[in-house]
């Protein structure tokens, strides 16, 4: 569910990317800061993963379902899960204002697709701008690597992850059943 959601923020970004500067080639990967070789990769946008957080505001409760009209079914709760992750555009340090360039389209991107749905519709959430203090960009970029370059947080907002695995079945008891019991009162 993760990956698949990276994956159409991915594609669609390469779209709008494409569309925009008449590009042939994506430029936009799923993949970390820097490479194995502990290299930044450039001339190109970075999605990475940051982190995930449980969204709770929904409550959280067992799901009940009749599977027919003697059984129930109990399953696991569903998890609303938020993904943080950091668009940066990697570009050399002489190609500084291409990358501002890119940075503005994929702000305008996020502005006019804040609900992203991938084309079989099995996944959709919404995606926004995370407001970080300096502080708490310096440290972001400290984990990433010694260098800053031109990126946002962004949370993709709600994705569910819902195994379906069923804990419990049940019995439906429509009528009241009374237990009769043969009581002797031989004294």
């Amino acid at each position: 569910m993760i990956y698949k959601a990276l994956q159409v923020v991915t594609g669609q970004l390469n779209g709008y990317l494409k569309l925009s500067f008449k590009l042939r080639e994506d430029i936009a990967f799923l993949s970390p800061i820097k490479d194995e070789d502990k290299v930044y990769p450039t001339n190109r946008v970075s999605i990475t993963l940051v982190g995930l957080e449980r969204e709770t505001s929904g409550g959280i409760s067992f799901q009940r379902t009749a599977i027919s009209d003697t059984a129930v079914k109990k399953t696991a709760p569903a998890w609303q899960m938020n993904v943080n992750i950091l668009i940066s555009v990697i570009f050399q340090d002489k190609q500084y204002e291409e990358s501002l360039q890119i940075l503005s389209a994929i702000l305008s991107f996020i502005q006019k697709n804040n609900m992203i749905t991938s084309q079989d519709q099995s996944v959709s959430f919404a995606m926004d701008p995370v407001n970080l203090s300096i502080q708490e960009l310096a440290n972001l970029w400290g984990i990433c690597g010694d260098s800053y370059f031109p990126s946002m947080m962004c949370r993709l907002r709600v994705l569910t992850v819902d195994e379906g695995e069923i804990l419990d079945l049940s019995a439906i008891m429509k009528t009241r059943e009374l237990s009769t019991g043969n009581k002797n009162n031989d004294q």
